[in-house]
């Protein structure tokens, strides 16, 4: 009797070639994600950080309008606390009414402000608050030097606001922008020189409004773009522009 033989089925699988090329192809395909998600990062801190700012200022001129005192941003550009970006805010409740002016009825004054210890006055009758604080993100930075750009200009109505530098109101270390009690905004200047019981400089004039940019860090070479913030006089009112 003839044995009838059993069918071999052949077995399918990888070879150690072919694992090999998937395997360089997710690695491919995992280096591309990275470096696009590493550009993309930046880009969407660039922009939060700007809407961050904006609402920064609203809360402080909101502030004002709530409590009948000044209310004031200070902007120290230069200084970088730890894993932040260059770039420091400080909101300041002012219900003495003299820190930009050199009045010493609450014993702090913006003129010799230290943004690493965050002091308050205060005095028998008042007593001023650290409404907020805000940090740039990592790799982010006030600037450029030219704003916009050199020789850049906005539409009317903001065909006046100076764009052309990094703050359109701030000294050598920074500046300040105080809303009133009717929601207005002034513009000081921080040059870096503390005279003691003296006004710093200021308020600025300004030509409708006074102006904020942000960008990257310049040792970031892979990354171009700006946003810039314009505060109005009038209104205290702020508006966003980006390029990044």
């Amino acid at each position: 009797m003839r044995r009838r033989g059993i069918p071999r089925t052949s077995a399918s699988g990888f070879t150690l070639v072919e694992l090999a090329v998937v395997l360089a192809i997710i690695g491919i395909l995992a280096a591309a994600t990275v470096t696009t998600f590493s550009r993309a990062k930046p880009r969407a801190d660039m922009k939060t950080a700007a809407a961050e700012l904006q609402a920064l200022f609203h809360q402080a001129r909101e502030t004002a309008l709530s409590t009948g005192t000044p209310v004031v941003v200070m902007i120290f550009k230069s200084y970088q606390p730890a894993s932040s970006g260059t770039g420091y805010f400080i909101v300041y409740q002012d219900a003495c009414f003299d820190f930009l002016t050199g009045g010493s009825s609450c014993g702090v004054l913006y003129d010799t402000y230290d943004a690493t210890v965050l002091k308050v006055g205060s005095n028998a009758s008042a007593s001023s608050a650290i409404v907020d604080t805000y940090s740039l993100p990592q790799n982010l930075m006030v600037g450029p030097s030219n704003g916009m750009g050199t020789g850049a200009t906005l539409a009317a109505p903001l065909a006046g606001v100076t764009v052309s530098v990094d703050c359109s109101f701030c000294g050598t270390s920074g500046g300040a922008v105080q809303f009133d009690a009717t929601g207005a905004a002034t513009f000081y200047s921080l040059d870096g020189t503390p005279t003691v019981g003296a006004a710093k400089a200021g308020p600025i004039a300004v030509n409708g409004g006074g102006s904020l940019s942000l960008t990257y860090d310049p040792t970031n070479t892979s990354m171009t773009g700006q946003y810039t913030l314009v505060i109005f006089s009038a209104s205290g009112a702020v508006q966003v522009f980006g390029t990044g």
